[in-house]
């Protein structure tokens, strides 16, 4: 099972990114997706998480649980 994460990140960051995940693990399809699955899992392994550092990191007048919907909603 897979859940999509949408993120708005400022355009320079994402080439840098996509540039960095590309050097690390190829040009090819699924580098910029294999460098996220990497990030996410060394940031929730390095203990406790700090999930506060992430607040309101998401601009938007939805609550969370309304964005959480939103984004079940274009899964299915």
């Amino acid at each position: 099972m897979v859940e999509v994460i949408k993120a708005e990140i400022p355009e320079a960051l994402a080439k840098k990114f996509r540039k960095k995940a590309m050097e690390t693990y190829g040009y090819k399809k699924g580098a910029v997706k294999k460098a996220v699955e990497d990030l996410l899992k060394r940031y929730v392994s390095l203990g406790e998480a700090d999930w506060k550092s992430l607040e309101g990191v998401i601009k938007s007048e939805l609550t969370s649980v309304e964005l959480q919907h939103r984004a079940w909603r274009q899964a299915d």
